[in-house]
């Protein structure tokens, strides 16, 4: 009766090492992919610990029945406020970009909304429901149900900020550069088939555009490259509440993506127009089923 106690004792000592091991050996190969997708350094916050609210954002439905957009299928400069946005800028406003001033006015930024598409930065203010700033901290968020209504074209609901006066046409030997810090609070809007673009290295024309770093509704991060769709990448399997330093390099060719210093990929895309980026949320195709709100610090052309 013993020796049977002890051997059923030595078998399942055997078993349970055994599975220990193999539940070890799977726990590693998971850690170890997850490292090898996930380029960002940050520890990841709350979003209470990263901001908060003051006032309340009409919803779609009531913004539509106000006349804060109309003539609907025109650009307008009237805007809409929203509730003021407070962010907390000992935790975003870090790394390598945390120190250079948006300075919209100095620099000539403009503003690509639902209602214009190129409104100047003495109107930033009107539409604060989609764009405000906070120390050096950019903060462009969009609402479930958005569309673009500044013309027909379908959803297309964005809120995008870029610098015309620093667009440049390609040059032998000249790279142009992009560097900023982002944080990823909400992304449930960002839903196939186009999720949201939150860079594009892109110039005047429409079809120009090289390079996207796009999040998806779960809070991926994606190397978006346009040339070839089988070097898409997810560089981040949750970005959500993480601030991370973005860069990338664009000679009107050749192109690389930097994300906390880590190159993520490169590409090549031939540019005979002028060169420029757009930062902020881009939804294109896709339908906006949920909020998405994005922050952007210290974004600097070079």
């Amino acid at each position: 009766m013993h020796q049977k106690i002890k051997m059923f004792t030595g078998l399942f000592m055997l078993a349970t090492c055994s599975l220990v091991a193999a539940c070890s050996t799977q726990q590693a190969t998971v850690i170890n992919a997850l490292q090898h997708e996930d380029v960002i350094k940050s520890q990841g916050y709350s979003l209470e610990q990263l901001y908060s609210l003051k006032g309340q954002d009409k919803t779609w439905q009531q913004l539509l029945q106000s006349d804060d957009l109309k003539p609907l299928g025109t650009f307008t400069t009237h805007g809409s406020l929203g509730a003021t946005v407070n962010i907390n800028n000992q935790l975003i406003e870090t790394g390598l970009y945390a120190n250079n001033p948006i300075d919209a006015v100095k620099r000539g930024m403009r503003l690509h909304t639902l209602g214009h598409s190129a409104l100047n930065s003495g109107d930033f203010a009107k539409w604060s429901r989609w764009y405000q700033e906070d120390g050096n901290t950019q903060i462009f968020r969009l609402f479930q149900g958005e569309v673009n209504t500044s013309n027909k074209r379908k959803n297309a609901a964005r809120v995008e900020t870029f610098i015309p006066s620093q667009n440049s046409q390609p040059e032998p030997g000249v790279v142009r550069e992009f560097g900023a810090r982002f944080t990823v609070l909400k992304s449930g809007g960002c839903v196939a088939p186009h999720y949201c673009s939150i860079f594009q290295a892109k110039g005047n024309n429409v079809d120009h555009w090289s390079v996207m770093l796009r999040v998806d509704s779960k809070g991926s991060l994606w190397f978006y490259p346009r040339e070839d769709s089988s070097k898409r990448k997810m560089i981040s399997s949750n970005a959500i509440g993480r601030p991370f330093d973005m860069k990338v390099l664009d000679d009107g060719l050749d192109y690389e993506m930097f994300i906390d210093e880590q190159s993520v990929g490169k590409g090549q895309w031939p540019r005979t127009k002028q060169i420029g980026f757009r930062w902020g949320i881009y939804v294109g195709r896709s339908e906006v089923p949920a909020d998405v709100v994005i922050l952007v610090t210290g974004a600097s052309i070079k």
